[in-house]
This record gives C-alpha cells, sequence and structure tokens, in this order.
C-alpha cells in the first residue's frame, strides 16, 4: 500500500474492468474541476498522499483542519467482516471497492490530493453511525465477511492499511495560533546575545532579512535554526519556538486541497519540499495582510492569491 502509485494502479484497473472514461484525467476534471477545486463533503472518495504514501480514503465527516475518513481499497479483492463493500455498479470503479470502516480515523485534510468519485451520503452515514453492529447495509453495498482471525492474511493487509494512515497522519501542517497563545520571538529570546552583524555573516543573509527572523515575521528552516544556535549557544528546540504561529484562518485556508497544486509547483520551482513551500508562502502571506491591514486579513484566500501573483511577477523579491 506504501507505493505512491498504488491508488492510481487501483483506477487503471478499474478502467480496464469496467472501460469507465469518468476516471480519466479528462472525466475526473469534467466532473469535479481541477485538482483540489472541489469543496470536501461526506461521501466523497479521495485520493490521499503524503510522500511515498497515498491511499483512497472515503470522507465521513469534516472538520476545520481535518476529515474523518475510512481507507478504500479495489484491488486486491480482499475484506473482512466489519468491511462495507460497495457494489461496482454503485461506484465509478465498475468494480467492487471495500471501505475499511474499522480503520476509519482523522486525517489531515492537507493530504487530500484529487475528488476521485462521489457516493451516497447514506454509505458515510452507516459507516460513521453503524461500524461493527448488524443493521442492514445501504442499498447498493453488502457487508463484508471473513477476515476474524489474526493468522488470516487479510490481517497482515489491514495493519499495512493501518500503518499507511498514521503516516498520512504524521504529514507537517502549518503552526496556528490559538486563544491567549503568546510567542517570543528570536530577538527578544537572544537579548545580549544578539550580534546582527555575526548571523547576517553566518546565515548569508541580508540584515533586512535577518530582521524579520528575529521578528518572527518569517519561519526558519531547519539549517538556520542549527545555525543560530551554533553561533549563539542556545538550544535548537527554544529557537524553533520564536516564529510566530499563523492566524488560524490563513493556516485553514493554505491547507485546503485546492492549494495543493500551487504548492507543488511551487515547491518544484524553488527545489524545496511541499511542506517547505506551504510553509513560506503561507507566511508571505500573512506579511502582506499585516503590511495592508495590521494582519487581520479576512480573505486568506485573496491574500495567498495576491502573495503568489507578486511572487511570480518579481521572484527576486520572494
Amino acid at each position: 500500500m506504501s507505493e505512491p502509485d498504488v491508488p492510481q494502479r487501483f483506477l487503471d484497473l478499474a478502467k480496464q474492468a469496467g472501460g469507465q472514461r469518468a476516471l480519466t484525467d479528462t472525466g475526473l476534471r469534467e466532473r469535479f474541476g481541477e485538482p483540489g477545486e472541489a469543496e470536501v463533503y461526506a461521501g466523497q472518495v479521495w485520493r490521499a498522499r503524503w510522500d511515498q504514501v497515498s491511499v483512497l480514503v472515503l470522507v465521513l465527516a469534516v472538520e476545520d483542519r481535518d476529515v474523518l475518513a475510512a481507507p478504500v481499497t479495489v484491488d486486491p479483492p480482499v475484506e473482512d467482516g466489519h468491511c462495507l463493500v460497495v457494489d461496482g455498479s454503485s461506484n465509478t470503479f465498475g468494480v467492487d471497492a471495500t471501505v475499511w470502516a474499522a480503520l476509519a480515523t482523522s486525517v489531515p485534510v492537507r493530504v487530500l490530493e484529487r475528488t476521485i468519485d462521489t457516493w451516497s451520503g447514506d454509505i458515510a452515514r452507516w459507516i460513521s453511525t453503524t461500524e461493527g453492529r448488524s443493521e442492514p447495509a445501504p442499498a447498493g453495498t453488502r457487508h463484508g465477511h471473513g477476515g476474524g482471525s489474526e493468522l488470516d492474511p487479510v490481517a497482515s493487509f489491514r495493519a499495512e492499511l493501518a500503518d499507511d494512515l498514521e503516516s498520512l497522519q504524521q504529514a507537517p501542517g502549518l503552526p496556528a495560533e490559538t486563544p491567549g497563545m503568546t510567542t517570543q520571538d528570536l530577538a527578544s529570546l537572544l537579548g545580549d546575545r544578539l550580534d546582527l552583524a555575526l548571523l547576517c555573516n553566518s546565515l548569508g543573509m541580508r540584515q533586512p532579512e535577518v530582521m524579520k527572523l528575529l521578528r518572527g515575521k518569517v519561519p526558519l528552516t531547519l539549517e538556520q535554526v542549527k545555525t543560530v544556535a551554533r553561533v549563539t549557544g542556545l538550544a535548537a528546540e527554544k529557537i524553533a519556538q520564536t516564529v510566530r504561529p499563523l492566524p488560524f484562518g490563513l493556516v485553514v485556508a493554505a491547507e485546503h486541497p485546492r492549494w495543493r497544486h500551487v504548492w507543488h509547483e511551487r515547491a518544484r520551482r524553488q527545489h524545496v519540499s511541499e511542506a517547505e513551500a506551504r510553509l513560506s508562502g503561507s507566511y508571505g502571506a500573512f506579511a502582506l495582510a499585516a503590511r495592508e491591514t495590521g494582519g487581520r486579513g479576512r480573505d486568506w484566500d485573496e491574500r495567498l492569491r495576491r502573495f503568489l501573483s507578486d511572487e511570480e511577477l518579481d521572484p527576486g523579491d520572494a
């Protein structure tokens, strides 16, 4: 399950079995728009991905930064007594799809990458409220069977799925403000240890850029944290805690799937990870809002668009 192309293999198999044009890139765009454009709601099947882990999941409920979701598999045709099997005539795959109801858990919304299908809301409600019980399955579905013994091969498959979900849960998120939270900036932490010229030289940065770091306006990279720790003698953990958290609304906006393709492209251009691209881009949008409104911008999607548009026009100032 940990192969990054496994869910794509599921889709390829389904297309072969049912000849489903709806599962091609063109078909998915016709149904759901560009990747990430669809709003997230219960009953959708998404491809969730982070690093080398990629899993199909059925969304059961949505919160601000997380979704309650259950993994979905198509190939191999494995199931157990806690699963719900959705008939091929009731889904776009054209083959039976297994929902692992007992593995339903919260995963970050930021790992959702592409809407694959939309199922009846009855399916999501049944899994959310009757998992493990004997109520009749919704129309177009049936109860799974087998897998009762830990010696059954399905137990290993189930454990692998659980490991993949745990990996998705570890996807790094943005630092978010909480009520009453205060953050000491790096300048205050350094106090009389602050040697601006030494920091500029050690970090290889101009003074205005270092001042942003000192005031917590931009995030420190891991290498910058190590450098500051080395030249000041302070613990790296304390230095890493000096970056000001982002407004909660900005975090929710930046972690929404609609921005994933933007962070992917930004990461490619800057030769950094997706997490780093999202982190620096979000702080850039926050700095833009702070200059214009004191940091109280309400339309964070628009702030992100404006910052990224300015960055593309003048990448030297990013």
